[in-house]
């Protein structure tokens, strides 16, 4: 099975950009989880250039379970969950996380969502 999401950039430069991953052809399958890095560095699945909050290797989105984790990669300025109240009291992810497909996250001071087909 090829699973498909997408990530929608929230704020930012790049804001409204839609960016597809597809478990053929992007992160890591890693026995029957798929794994997303995300950072600054040319080499993740998911990189977010033009935000210098973002560390080099900052997340991970994982799938597994039949659901979406979201991990900090013991980054500089953190990774965060929409609280779904404000943007003010967001709650800060630490070890890894359940993320559901609609709820914006933060790395860096990029908010993202991921969106999914299903």
């Amino acid at each position: 099975m090829d699973r498909k999401i997408a990530i929608m950039v929230l704020s930012g430069v790049e804001d409204g950009a839609l960016i597809p991953l597809s478990m053929a052809d992007d992160g890591e399958l890693l026995g029957i989880q798929w794994r997303v890095s995300i950072g600054r560095r040319e080499d993740n699945h998911l990189r977010l250039r033009n935000d210098t909050f973002v560390s080099r290797y900052h997340a991970y989105l994982h799938w597994r379970d039949d659901q979406w984790w979201l991990e900090d990669r013991d980054s500089t300025n953190g990774t965060f969950l929409d609280n779904g109240t404000d943007f003010f009291s967001d709650i800060q992810v630490k070890g890894i996380v359940p993320i559901q497909a609609g709820q914006p996250f933060r790395v860096g001071r990029t908010w993202l969502r991921i969106q999914t087909d299903e």
